[in-house]
């Protein structure tokens, strides 16, 4: 885990020193993707990934068709839009769930 980059998404811990930094961090870690939570974690994951199928599917059988564009351009739509898109969002999934368990720690 990149304490650096993690750190910067997180503006509360900007007072405290690296050190500091880095084990409120790992203990958050360790708190929000403790083993009790993998259920939870894997079934939210699986869910946002059938949403995402499901929206590239729609995308590929109705609107491709739709608004007439060729199966290149529509694989490069996917590929440059919605694939970082689905990143992105899960990307902000794990900074909110680290996020909440990082508020608990904090005094």
């Amino acid at each position: 885990m990149n304490f650096k980059h993690l750190a910067k998404h997180f503006p509360e811990l900007a007072a405290l020193e690296p050190a500091q930094q880095q084990a409120l961090l790992a203990q958050a870690y360790q708190d929000a993707f403790a083993t009790e939570h993998k259920l939870t974690i894997w079934r939210s994951n699986l869910v946002s990934a059938l949403i995402m199928t499901s929206l590239c599917f729609l995308f590929v059988l109705v609107l491709r068709p739709a608004l007439g564009l060729s199966q290149q351009t529509s694989a490069f739509v996917l590929m440059l839009i919605a694939f970082p898109v689905y990143f992105f969002i899960q990307h902000r999934r794990f900074i909110k769930r680290l996020r909440n368990s990082l508020h608990k720690l904090l005094p």
